[in-house]
């Protein structure tokens, strides 16, 4: 009975690690633009003031800023995030986005659509960054 207790509790785990760690975001075909976006969006709603700014060209940086200000009373979350690269220009590509976030306060619940934006990515120092939507 012990085993199958013990076996049965090391699969679970095994499978929240595996859950745990598959990329929040578009499916199998990513490209760098696209994985940076992702985790702009995760640290936005994870409200990770460092990450952000980071994953933030320096033109963008205090409109991020900005962004996650209106996020810190609320709980956020991403929900169906998917998203494409479209048009690239060297250093530089458009991603959309389907999906949302997700504010709850007090009850209240609003939802952002991610498809209403286009982001502006570029390529700075081999690292995509974030510098506008």
């Amino acid at each position: 009975m012990k085993r199958s207790y013990f076996v049965f509790l090391t699969l679970v785990s095994v499978a929240v690690l595996i859950v745990g760690c598959q990329p929040r975001g578009s499916g199998a075909a990513t490209s760098p633009a696209i994985e940076a976006l992702v985790a702009y969006l995760s640290a936005l709603t994870d409200k990770d003031e460092a990450a952000l700014t980071v994953l933030s060209c320096t033109d963008w940086e205090a409109n991020a800023l900005l962004e996650l200000d209106a996020f810190q009373s609320v709980e956020t979350r991403l929900e169906g995030l998917n998203c494409q690269q479209n048009v690239t220009d060297g250093s530089s590509v458009t991603v959309t986005c389907q999906g949302k976030i997700v504010t709850s306060y007090g009850g209240e619940v609003q939802e952002f659509d991610l498809g209403k934006r286009t982001y502006s990515m570029v390529e700075q120092d081999g690292n995509w960054l974030v510098c506008g939507y």
